[in-house]
């Protein structure tokens, strides 16, 4: 029992290593680093009923308008379930804007990753903006 403890334990580790991977890649813009850790059938979600395939997603994060000040992710949680990973939390940006002053945003997401060929890859991410701090007081 003690060997699939570990064995889970090494897999939720190399999940939230992938999505810090990820993750610094967005914020730098860098598709060349972020396109190899999604699969070839990556689909990226929105609550408003959005989707993106890999390469729309690739060129949206290429295309950015923004600046992307600082990425981090929070209350993260790993589910391992075989050769399928699903990971929950928050992603929270702090951005500015050509023209703006800066933003900060919170996004509730779920990625789901699957592994591969011995690696894991995210085949999945869906995410909700959350409501700013302003908008819950106002």
């Amino acid at each position: 029992m003690t060997t699939a403890i570990n064995n889970t334990n090494e897999m939720e580790a190399a999940i939230l290593e992938i999505e810090s991977d990820i993750m610094a890649a967005i914020k730098s813009k860098d598709t060349a680093a972020l396109g190899p850790m999604l699969a070839d059938e990556f689909i990226y979600r929105t609550h408003f009923g959005a989707e993106a395939d890999k390469a729309a997603f690739l060129e949206s994060i290429a295309q950015f308008p923004v600046e992307i000040l600082s990425l981090r992710a929070e209350e993260l949680k790993v589910n391992v379930y075989g050769e399928t990973a699903v990971l929950t939390g928050v992603q929270v940006a702090e951005a500015r804007p050509p023209e703006g002053e800066t933003e900060e945003s919170a996004v509730a997401f779920t990625d789901v990753f699957v592994r591969q060929d011995g690696r894991w890859l995210m085949v999945l991410a869906y995410g909700v903006e959350l409501p700013s701090e302003s908008d819950a007081s106002g």
